[in-house]
């Protein structure tokens, strides 16, 4: 099994790439793209709607090109629908998951190290400013739904409300969950998200 959990030292699971592909240089398209199903076959071993931690420790190279091809696909897994949180990306890889991340206009979370964490994950990539706003109010609040938000400044209405939460969802930056007809968001990577 490729997917370690270790709740003595990590609240999620953690998910190896190194493990999962058998290497530590990640590069190339075609290399990426021969093993995006390994690493979609390790995920699904996370529980539904749990965050996880994609774990890079031991990568020595990752390009542009491998992330978009093996791990950005995780982001849109939704069978299950999981939450990745990119911990120890190698210092000379950010630059090139940061491409990837501006040509989907999208960002992740992600933590220095796999290590216990008593603090929230950082913000890695650009977010619009107005999904920026919607992020900040959902962080302030620790989880909303589009009407919470609509409360807190009128001049966005619901729907306006409702479409920044789905984007945000779409990209796995907010997870959620349905209370009747109500959608409730929070951070995926929330430990404890049961409202």
């Amino acid at each position: 099994m490729t997917m370690i959990v270790d709740g003595d030292s990590s609240p999620m699971p953690l998910l190896s790439v190194v493990q999962v592909v058998g290497r530590t240089i990640l590069a190339g398209r075609l290399a990426g793209q021969g093993d995006c199903p390994l690493l979609v076959a390790a995920a699904r071993q996370v529980p539904g709607g749990s965050p996880f931690v994609l774990d890079l420790a031991g990568v020595e190279v990752i390009s542009a090109s491998y992330f978009s091809a093996a791990l950005w696909p995780l982001w849109s897994l939704n069978e299950p629908e999981v939450y990745p949180v990119l911990a120890n990306i190698p210092a000379d890889g950010v630059d090139d998951i940061l491409l990837v991340l501006k040509d989907q206009n999208a960002a992740v979370w992600r933590e220095r190290s796999a290590l216990p964490r008593g603090h929230a994950p950082e913000l890695l990539g650009t977010l619009d400013p107005p999904l920026k706003t919607t992020l900040q109010f959902v962080l302030e609040k620790g989880e909303a739904t589009a009407a919470d938000l609509f409360e807190s400044d009128r001049t966005i209405g619901v729907t306006a409300w409702s479409n920044r939460l789905a984007a945000l969802y779409q990209i796995r930056i907010l997870r959620r969950r349905k209370d009747g007809r109500r959608l409730i968001y929070a951070p995926s990577w929330k430990e404890q998200y049961h409202g």
